[in-house]
This record gives structure tokens, sequence and C-alpha cells, in this order.
């Protein structure tokens, strides 16, 4: 899978701290697909893989039933967690410090995404350059610095985001799209517009859907602005 098809626009990061507890966080995902989200990736820090892998697998259930509500489809990422990612057939995201990507990508089935996370050129030159398949998707980060994540790199701003995303285009893989582009670190309502301007798919938000009231709401909301920038 190279992610033709998927819908970038807006991806959502799960924090069980942010969304009131691990269990709550399923019907969140739930409430967020069915809002317009449609990439999730599942990330939580502080449980062991066998903890972990019955949270990613109830998250990915939840995604499953909102996805048989709205006809959609939307692909489900783990974070760094390759041996899970295999178990459960999911795609997997990791990051610079997680385990190396060739690795990552030797291990993955061929049809599970691989995501990257890319803070800087000399990182994305690396991808697009080195042995084997370059990532699926790779999430720009940080566009702006964030609570939610702070053992980032500098910010990179609007024009920076957009730079990498237009690298990242340029990779031509056969028969597929090239490197698709997210970009995470401040996404918030009053910032995604800016975004919506560069060359990104789309936007990763964590705090902005996993801390709302009405997570679905928040989702729609942001999408609306998103694309309401994009016309």
């Amino acid at each position: 899978m190279s992610g033709a098809g998927v819908d970038w626009r807006l991806y959502l990061v799960t924090d069980p701290h942010l969304g009131g507890g691990r269990d709550a966080v399923p019907g969140i995902v739930h409430e967020a697909v069915l809002g317009g989200v449609g990439v999730v990736q599942v990330r939580d820090k502080e449980c062991d893989d066998d903890e972990f892998a019955t949270h990613a697998a109830a998250v990915a259930e939840s995604v499953a039933r909102a996805c048989t509500e709205t006809g959609r489809d939307v692909p489900v990422f783990v974070n760094d967690r390759l041996d899970v990612a295999r178990e459960l057939g999911l795609h997997l995201h990791i990051g610079q410090r997680d385990v190396p990507f060739a690795a990552a990508r030797a291990a993955l089935p061929d049809g599970l995404m691989l995501g990257l996370s890319i803070e800087s050129d000399a990182q994305l030159a690396a991808a697009m350059t080195g042995p084997g398949p370059a990532p699926d998707v790779i999430g720009v980060s940080p566009v702006w610095s964030t609570a939610t994540k702070t053992d980032t790199a500098d910010a990179l701003g609007p024009e920076g985001a957009d730079r990498l995303a237009r690298a990242a285009h340029s990779y031509r893989r056969p028969g597929g799209p090239g490197i698709r582009a997210v970009g995470i670190g401040g996404v918030t309502p009053l910032t995604v517009a800016r975004l919506a301007a560069t060359e990104l798919d789309g936007v990763c938000v964590v705090s902005s859907i996993m801390a709302a009231p009405d997570p679905r709401a928040a989702a729609a909301d942001l999408l609306a602005r998103w694309d309401a920038a994009r016309r």
C-alpha cells in the first residue's frame, strides 16, 4: 500500500492523558472518524507491548465501526511498536530515534504503510536516497513548538514545512505517488489554515481533538477550516 487513495487531510494522533485515560481513547477516535478524521495513529509511550497491543486493537476496532457507518476507509498506524504492527496487521510510524527505518521496512509486510518523522532537509534527503523503499508518508515535525511532544528539533514554521512537502512530493516511486507529507506540532483551529496554504497533504493533530469536549465536532471544524483555506 503506497498511500494512494488515503485522505491525509486530517490525521489524528492519540494521547491517553489528553483523552482522559486509555479506556476513553477508542470512543474519542470513533467520534473523530465520524467527524472526518482520515488517518489515525495510536501513540502511547507508557505501557508495555502487551498492553499496547490490546489498546491498539481496541482503537482499530473503533475505527472499523466508524468506517462501516460512513463507508470510508481510514488506515490505522501504530507509533514505534513494530512487533505490534506486524501482529495486528496495522501500519507503522517511526521517529528518527526509534527502530532504524531500513530494518522496520524489511520486517513490515509489503501491504503495510510505513511513516517516518522528518525534522530537517538532511533527514528527508537520507530517506529519499537510502537503499530500499522510501517512506509512504512523512510527519513534518515540528511545524510549531508544542507541549504534547517536547523531544523534537527546532520549529520549522509553515515555510519549512512547505519546503519539505515539496521535496517529498518530488520523489517518484514506481507505479505510485510521491511521498505524502503531513505537518505536526502546534496545529489548532487557529493555525490550520496557514498550513492549508502549503504543499502539505494534511495536518496531524493531538490535543485539538483528544482534549475536545466534542471530538466529532472538533474534527469537522478542523477539516472545514482546511478545506476552506484550500479553495
